[in-house]
């Protein structure tokens, strides 16, 4: 079942909020594929999905993204907010979902934690200005360019790429955002980028990662 236009928060702060901690970073545009099978998580994405809402993804720092008795988890203090755009249900205890990440957040203070799944209030962390790139930095957007047309001559499928279209080459945070997630990194640098709130040093630090 597709859902092509969830409804999303107009307020910078969003209290209650259901958080997702995963071992990889969403950041915004990028494409989520999960396999929804826990209990405590079948209710709520099912939930969020008929709300037509948006819930938290954030990336685990320690511990097991499945729950296991005794241990204790540590999550990352800014996430990234996910659409659900599409939701199937595979059997009554096993949904498929592709998200899609839409806005920043930063988390203002934990909550306790509701048929064990993790909440927090929130502050929505400014969009990226639509800066364009610098000649210093255009070699980044121009490799990413090769990736993707390299892919599509692969045979691959629009659909199936890891993050949303327009390809939004000229815009830095665009280029930083699928950089981010496509390079091997430590999830806590995933997530110091996605604390970055100039997309031109978001990228800046992209480059450098890259050594180019």
């Amino acid at each position: 079942m597709i859902n092509t236009q969830p409804d999303v928060p107009q307020e910078n702060e969003i209290n209650g909020l259901d958080l997702f901690p995963l071992g990889t970073t969403l950041f915004p545009d990028g494409v989520l594929m999960l396999n929804i099978f826990e209990p405590r998580y079948l209710s709520m994405i099912k939930r969020y999905y008929q709300r037509a809402e948006p819930f938290g993804v954030v990336t685990l720092l320690d511990g097991f993204e499945v729950k296991l008795p005794g241990k204790e988890i540590e999550i990352a203090n800014v996430g990234t907010l996910a659409k659900i755009v599409q939701f199937d249900e595979i059997q009554p205890a096993m949904f498929q979902i592709r998200c899609v990440g839409w806005r920043r957040f930063k988390i203002s203070s934990r909550l306790a934690a509701q048929a064990g799944v993790e909440r927090a209030n929130v502050s929505l962390l400014p969009e990226d200005p639509q800066h364009g790139l610098s000649d210093e930095l255009r070699g980044c957007a121009n490799l990413l360019g090769k990736f993707i047309a390299q892919n599509q001559a692969r045979g691959v499928k629009l659909s199936q790429f890891p993050f949303t279209q327009p390809f939004c080459l000229d815009e830095s945070g665009w280029v930083a955002n699928r950089w981010a997630e496509l390079l091997v990194l430590d999830p806590r640098e995933r997530v110091d980028l996605l604390s970055e709130c100039d997309p031109n040093l978001r990228l800046s630090r992209i480059k450098e990662l890259m050594d180019l």
